[in-house]
């Protein structure tokens, strides 16, 4: 094959609609914001997001907060449905809506209308905030760093550009009655003070709790 068509072809992968991220698919202005001010537009450029996970010696510099549930259920049914849970389901509610996510494994985007496979670690999720009823929204992506059978751990971390640096660890343990503790646990901070200590913890324990109700519901109806 001539020099030239080596190149053309080269050319036309290099533009493959599925290597770029399709803004006009992601339902939420706020999370098209957001993905323009990361200035990521390619599936290389989703490749090298970083997170910024909390550190155990870096205890003192991070807020906590802690949410706990029981469960009526054996674990092994609880940890089968949220590690197998889909973004569609597990982010779905009147607060927080899916936007998109980015497979690093798999090198790809899933947008709303395909988000119907179950999660898996390298997921990049972008959602949207509803806060203040509505009145503002706001983007936001973090990654599952963890999908830990073995020790029933899900981490997910937040992304190294975000509002927020930190991450969320879901343990789920056994109790003597045969039911399940769930134990939310996010370590975070930002550069506001304020933001961390008044605004993060009313928002953020309503987010966790749609997330964490969406999940049971499922449980309890056997889906």
């Amino acid at each position: 094959m001539p020099a030239i068509a080596l190149l053309f072809t080269g050319l036309v992968r290099a533009q493959s609609p599925t290597d770029s991220i399709d803004l006009k698919r992601i339902r939420h202005k706020a999370v098209r914001e957001l993905v323009r001010k990361e200035k990521v537009k390619t599936t290389a450029d989703f490749q090298l997001i970083t997170t910024a996970c909390y550190r155990d010696e870096d205890t003192s510099r991070y807020e906590v907060n802690l949410k706990t549930y029981i469960v009526r259920e054996k674990i092994g049914k609880v940890w089968e449905k949220y590690a197998n849970t889909t973004p569609k389901k597990a982010w779905s509610g009147r607060m927080v809506k899916f936007g998109f996510l980015f497979s690093k494994p798999e090198n790809q985007f899933v947008y709303a209308e395909n988000a119907d496979v179950p999660i898996r670690e390298g997921n990049v999720i972008y959602v949207n905030l509803k806060l203040l009823r509505g009145i503002k929204n706001m983007g936001v992506a973090f990654e599952i760093t963890r999908l830990d059978e073995q020790n029933k751990t899900i981490c997910f971390c937040y992304l190294t550009d975000g509002v927020s640096t930190g991450s969320q660890e879901i343990q789920f343990a056994e109790m003597e009655n045969g039911y399940t503790k769930i134990s939310h646990l996010t370590h975070y901070r930002s550069r506001s003070v304020f933001r961390d200590r008044k605004l993060y913890p009313r928002f953020h324990e309503k987010f966790v709790g749609e997330f964490h109700r969406n999940i049971l519901r499922q449980i309890e109806a056997g889906v």
